[in-house]
């Protein structure tokens, strides 16, 4: 008998400390950062070589298919826009008045000199069907998960270990990794804003570990969810029409 309470006991422990899913918690992160439309101001600050570099832009986003950037300033940068329809992602140079599709292997390179990759800044897949999930570990106030790439997927990272607050399901810190196990970047939110039911992430910052001489902090302004956005502003004509 006293096996038996033991047991039933240990039952009601393990239901306590994972009264989630893996699967329950990934799908809520990804309802706060995958709203039906969004629209906001952001400034990216790159830290690189003891110099600060800061950038303006304007972002469209809608469903998971299709996302606007616009870089307004420094000047060199203004007008320099990014257009991702699907699979499809296209970058507009005002300068040379040129348009080029980005794929493969560039996906994985700096976006506008930051710590974030091209797949970083614009993909808008949502982390469920992308990866396999467990619990690794839970506290009071948050969850702990890894996360293995399905099979057939596409993505710049291997695995990610997440830390998920149980209040904002927000993820809080993210260390990717390649197969071989090597840490490649860390994503960390350090603000966040509640709008309507969800909370959405204002200040980002991200370490590139393989460079190890920068980091990149995004702040986010003027949020806008589930708006009206015009189909034409997810098209080629409007990524190349000049200011």
């Amino acid at each position: 008998m006293k096996k038996l309470i033991m047991l039933i006991m240990m039952l009601g422990i393990c239901i306590f400390s994972f009264g989630e899913t893996a699967d329950e918690i990934v799908k809520k992160i990804d309802k706060n950062l995958a709203p039906d439309s969004i629209e906001y101001k952001g400034k990216m600050v790159i830290h690189k070589d003891n110099r600060d570099y800061t950038k303006k832009f304007k972002i469209y986003g809608s469903g998971e298919e299709k996302s606007f950037v616009e870089f307004l300033s420094p000047a060199r940068d203004k007008g320099t826009k990014y257009l991702t329809v699907g699979d499809n992602l296209w970058m507009y140079l005002p300068r040379a008045n040129r348009t080029i599709k980005i794929s493969g292997h560039m996906l994985r390179q700096s976006m506008m000199g930051s710590d974030f990759s091209y797949e970083d800044q614009t993909d808008r897949n949502e982390l469920i069907d992308i990866y396999n999930s467990k619990i690794l570990d839970e506290t009071e106030t948050e969850y702990i998960l890894e996360m293995i790439k399905k099979n057939g997927v596409e993505t710049n990272y291997y695995k990610r270990k997440v830390w998920v607050n149980k209040n904002t399901y927000i993820s809080k810190k993210s260390e990717m990794y390649a197969r071989s196990g090597k840490l490649l970047k860390i994503l960390t939110i350090g603000e966040t804003k509640k709008i309507g039911k969800i909370y959405y992430p204002t200040k980002i910052k991200m370490e590139d570990k393989v460079r190890n001489d920068s980091f990149t902090e995004i702040f986010i302004t003027d949020i806008k969810l589930d708006i009206k956005i015009s189909d034409s502003i997810f098209t080629l004509r409007n990524l190349e029409k000049r200011n």
